[in-house]
């Protein structure tokens, strides 16, 4: 997330090979690595500086593109990705469907990064209006967790809406053509959207949920190879600490190398806390929480224990 082939999933959009055929030419090991479109992992992907690094330990980069976490869980089942980056939501039903990986770091909790938008010019102006209305959401991700909290937060349950699961490229479309009443989004889709059609945000993840986001890695991986996983993870909190120093250059640097809209970038750039943690016992225990409300609504078949998925080794950064 090796993945430079395309038909691994759908929502797969890109794959890029840092492997350089003549600095890298006697290279014989591959961390493969797989981010989602706007990130810490995004911007060292940009970089290049963690090529430099991994070169000099015998080691070159693979990178995929994915829309979402639950395609990048999969691939590390699948064991064509080492190494990924996901919310809150995915690694619960990865670990509910017994994918063997581990937890490594997460980063902080990110309010306004995720939320329900509905149109400018719409009726629905709090939670307990979103009853009986269709609500695009991507199902296993952390929109769909913000859904189900945010209904009981106006009284209502999931069976009150009805859930259009669509991924966001799909659920903008269904947005834009007014099929949907509202849509529980995350960036950097949120600031894509909000350049081209104004929007209401009727809740972001405030008293609702601690949305944050989690380093992942294959548990064989990460037994196998510790020191390039902790390199990988120290690069990571390196280029995070850099972005949040430099907000301004941070945008500049993007959109010079993604042709990324300069405003879309400053949004996305001020809409998150750039940096990498080793795993906290609260970050556990939210998970632990979050996975008990999808095992008591009956989305996940069994009980799962957080605590058993995280990485024991110490992460030194």
């Amino acid at each position: 997330m090796s993945l430079t082939v395309a038909s691994c999933n759908s929502d797969l959009i890109n794959s890029f090979t840092a492997k350089k055929t003549n600095s890298f030419s006697n290279l014989t090991k591959i961390v493969r690595i797989g981010h989602q479109p706007f990130g810490s992992l995004f911007y060292l992907k940009a970089k290049g500086s963690l090529e430099t690094r991994l070169a000099k330990m015998g080691w070159s980069v693979e990178w995929t593109e994915f829309v979402t976490g639950p395609p990048i869980l999969k691939a590390i089942g699948q064991g064509k990705i080492d190494l990924g980056y996901a919310g809150v939501t995915p690694p619960i039903f990865a670990q509910s469907e017994g994918i063997p990986f581990v937890y490594i770091a997460n980063d902080s909790a990110l309010p306004g990064s995720i939320g329900i938008i509905v149109p400018e010019n719409s009726p629905i102006r709090t939670l307990a209006d979103l009853k009986g209305k269709k609500i695009a959401a991507t199902r296993k991700t952390s929109a769909h967790y913000l859904l189900i909290r945010a209904l009981t937060q106006g009284g209502l349950k999931l069976k009150n809406a009805e859930l259009v699961d669509l991924s966001p490229p799909k659920a903008q479309e269904a947005f834009l053509r007014g099929e949907v009443d509202a849509w529980a989004v995350w960036q950097p889709f949120l600031a894509k959207l909000q350049e081209t059609m104004p929007a209401h945000f009727l809740t972001d993840s405030e008293q609702l949920i601690n949305d944050r986001n989690f380093y992942l890695a294959s548990r064989s991986f990460a037994s196998d190879f510790p020191d390039i996983v902790k390199t990988v993870m120290g690069e990571t909190r390196q280029m995070a600490n850099w972005i949040t120093k430099n907000p301004e250059r941070a945008v500049d640097f993007i959109t010079a190398r993604t042709g990324m809209k300069k405003t879309t970038a400053r949004s996305l750039t001020k809409s998150r806390t750039y940096d990498l943690l080793p795993i906290q016992d609260r970050a556990v225990e939210e998970q632990q929480r979050i996975a008990e409300i999808f095992f008591r609504l009956g989305l996940l078949p069994d009980r799962i224990w957080i605590e058993d998925r995280i990485w024991k080794q110490k992460l030194d950064l």
